[in-house]
């Protein structure tokens, strides 16, 4: 974790001890411990270390421990939470409905990236590459990122398909990179013709390589998707749900805690949301049923 990170976390645990013991008292069957998980969209020791000031946070919420799990894909977090490894999730928004339509997860909270509650899949490709429309993308090498990632595969997949008659398993080489930086590097890199990454992947690479924006250029971008956010297994009281989405909501509300969100989730705050704010997500998935 970053010094930064520490002093952050170490700011929210003082700052929210009071009323906490008194909302473990008001619920019955308060858990003993949470766990919280997520799927690295960068690499995962640095996921690691940006769970970690939130798990403190929310300890200090709730007064239990709260321990991290990191999953290696999409997969494995829609069945942890199925099978009541973890009990909290922040997944992507396909990850989010197989949650809630498979195993009864209940949506808490979305993730608000500049006051908007929508983000966009976009296909990069090299600046000065011979692929510079989708019409030529027919016969191209394509990177998703995961089969189970939203902006880094389904959406992407259904654009190409229903907008210019490219089916990507007939008609393009792919590979799944594994995570949205790996995506837009694979382009970077020469190693693929295009690839699918949320909407701006190459900022999470620019540090380490300076000129990916100069090197790697945006085609376009896919239809409007609802944010990535937080659920909770089945069988969590809605009580203690509650609290879990007031803190996260919380959360944004102080300099320090908007610190912890960018890290984590590249946003800026959580606000509540329904199931039904990811029926688009549900629509694009019926492709692939």
């Amino acid at each position: 974790m970053t010094r930064l990170l520490r002093s952050l976390s170490a700011l929210l645990l003082a700052a929210g001890l009071v009323g906490a013991a008194s909302a473990q008292s008001d619920v019955e069957d308060f858990p003993l411990s949470l766990t919280i998980g997520m799927v690295p969209s960068v690499e995962s020791q640095a996921l690691v270390e940006s769970l970690e000031p939130l798990a403190e946070y929310l300890e200090n919420e709730l007064l239990i421990p709260v321990d991290t799990f990191v999953s290696t894909n999409y997969v494995g977090l829609v069945e942890a939470i199925g099978n009541q490894r973890i009990d909290v999730g922040l997944f992507g928004p396909a990850s989010m409905v197989q949650a809630m339509d498979r195993y009864d997860a209940k949506p808490i909270v979305a993730t608000v990236r500049y006051g908007a509650s929508t983000y966009k899949s976009q296909f990069n490709v090299k600046c000065d590459g011979e692929f510079q429309s989708f019409e030529s993308l027919d016969g191209a090498r394509m990177a998703f990122v995961d089969p189970g990632s939203t902006s880094g595969y389904q959406f992407p997949y259904v654009h190409l398909l229903e907008n210019y008659g490219i089916d990507p398993d007939e008609d393009m080489t792919t590979i799944f990179a594994g995570g949205h930086d790996a995506s837009v590097l694979a382009v970077y890199n020469g190693d693929v013709d295009v690839a699918a990454s949320f909407d701006d992947a190459r900022t999470n690479v620019e540090e380490d390589f300076p000129d990916v924006m100069d090197e790697v250029c945006v085609l376009g971008y896919t239809d409007p998707i609802p944010n990535d956010g937080a659920v909770v297994r089945s069988g969590l009281s809605d009580e203690v749900a509650n609290i879990l989405r007031q803190a996260l909501v919380d959360l944004g509300n102080t300099e320090e805690g908007v610190a912890i969100i960018d890290e984590l989730v590249s946003g800026n705050a959580f606000a509540t949301i329904t199931s039904a704010a990811y029926d688009p997500v549900r629509a694009v998935q019926n492709t692939f049923e």
